[in-house]
């Protein structure tokens, strides 16, 4: 009963991960009104978080082992104990005003269950079943996004037309599109269907491209130097050429050109912040950072609690919000304060040497290249927390940590075989 009731939410996990890319779309659908405001997405992290917990002590002390002994496990467990106090010390101060807080602490604890199980489906040699639901999950949002792309919906921002998927914003869209380039590359790289692979890479391109996301196009750059990173001179040259593509493609089309002129306008960030007068999205993120480091300072060390950026930002939104940070980095720094953003950094490096690891570990050059693209999509996650909210961008996170799962399971597997069983398997 006990295997048979863990077979069932390992594939209701599959699942959500599966459709959690087209859930954005449905955010304004509240089930339960404010404070708790919680949407078909929100609804899914909370399942998740129970069936994961019914999903753990349903395990044998060996496989619980095998997962709490993981170095990115016990990472994420320590950041979460940590952050809590960020959560909950707030809402016992203040009440209800500051129940975001929690509301974000859960969100983020999400992410624990899926990559546990996700790594334990890995060890046991489900990977295909996780690279087959991230596939997927593409499906939805990619139909969604050309259907934007030839009958011009999407989203207007700033009078430029950009499309979002099934994604609130073109931004997070082009994460998940750059995420899910990384793993089709590497089905091109090791499939024998070569020509299909290499269909949906471009299919992928023109999706990326059609968001007009600087942080997307950076993630992609970051993206092709790690996978170009210690292959043949004809992958380099690829590389070399799929970057030109994507960049004459960016600058050729009137979308792209326009947000090129734009954005090379420089203003003074003291004439702006006087004057308040719209500007481009570059300097209005340089005013956001100074105005959000202006807030810290007055509390460096613990912050002012988690998810208060809305409430802390003297840069106000249409709406009189105060805006997301749009750094990854300053947002723990203002919200947790030095104490909180070295944890934050902590993790980082944690799953940073995770992988690493992974690299080491692997005995074939599928499962070595596979974690090295990992650790290539890591770095774009790095490089992309510096200029965009990448941390609560749920659906891309949940994709990302399957990635980071099925790395990891994967080498620890091969690791565990002896040299020659490996050999004779690939």
């Amino acid at each position: 009963m006990n295997t048979q009731l863990r077979r069932w939410i390992e594939w209701i996990v599959l699942a959500m991960v599966a459709v959690r890319p087209s859930l954005d779309v449905f955010t304004d659908a509240v089930l339960l009104p404010a404070p708790l405001r919680l949407n078909p997405a929100s609804f899914l992290g909370l399942a998740l978080i129970g069936l994961g917990a019914i999903w753990f002590f349903l395990l044998t002390k060996e496989e619980r082992d095998s997962i709490l002994k993981q170095p990115i496990t016990i990472a994420l467990i320590f950041w979460l104990l940590a952050l809590l106090l960020w959560a909950i010390i707030p809402f016992v101060k203040h009440g209800a005003e500051r129940l975001a807080g929690m509301r974000e602490w859960i969100r983020l604890l999400s992410y624990l269950p899926l990559y546990a199980i996700l790594f334990h489906l890995a060890i046991k040699g489900n990977s295909k079943r996780i690279l087959h639901v991230l596939f997927i999950s593409l499906i939805l949002p990619t139909v969604v996004g050309y259907y934007q792309i030839l009958f011009h919906q999407g989203a207007m921002i700033k009078g430029v037309h950009r499309i979002t998927g099934t994604f609130v914003h073109p931004n997070p869209f082009s994460f998940y599109i750059v995420l899910m380039m990384g793993i089709t590359y590497w089905k091109l790289r090791w499939s024998a269907q070569r020509i299909f692979w290499g269909a949906v890479l471009l299919v992928e391109l023109g999706l990326l491209l059609s968001t007009f996301s600087f942080t997307g196009a950076a993630m992609f750059g970051v993206l092709l130097f790690g996978c170009a990173l210690g292959e043949k001179r004809a992958i380099r040259l690829a590389a070399v050429g799929i970057l030109i593509v994507f960049a004459l493609g960016f600058v050729v089309t009137n979308t792209g050109w326009q947000r090129l002129i734009d954005e090379s306008k420089m203003e003074s960030l003291d004439e702006v912040e006087r004057t308040g007068k719209e500007t481009t999205s570059l300097i209005w993120r340089l005013l956001n950072w100074r105005f959000l480091i202006r807030t810290w300072s007055d509390s460096p060390w613990v912050g002012y609690g988690l998810a208060t950026s809305s409430q802390i930002n003297p840069m106000k939104n249409p709406e009189g919000v105060g805006s997301d940070p749009h750094n990854d980095y300053i947002r723990y720094l203002a919200e947790t304060g030095v104490v909180g953003a070295v944890f934050w950094i902590a993790l980082l490096i944690a799953v940073g040497v995770g992988i690493r690891q992974a690299i080491r570990k692997a005995q074939t050059a599928e499962t070595r290249n596979f974690a090295w693209v990992t650790l290539a999509l890591y770095g774009a996650w790095l490089i992309g927390g510096v200029n965009d909210n990448l941390i609560t961008a749920t659906a891309y996170q949940f994709s990302l940590w399957a990635v980071f799962a099925l790395a990891v399971g994967l080498s620890q597997t091969e690791a565990a075989i002896p040299q020659p069983q490996i050999e004779a398997h690939a």
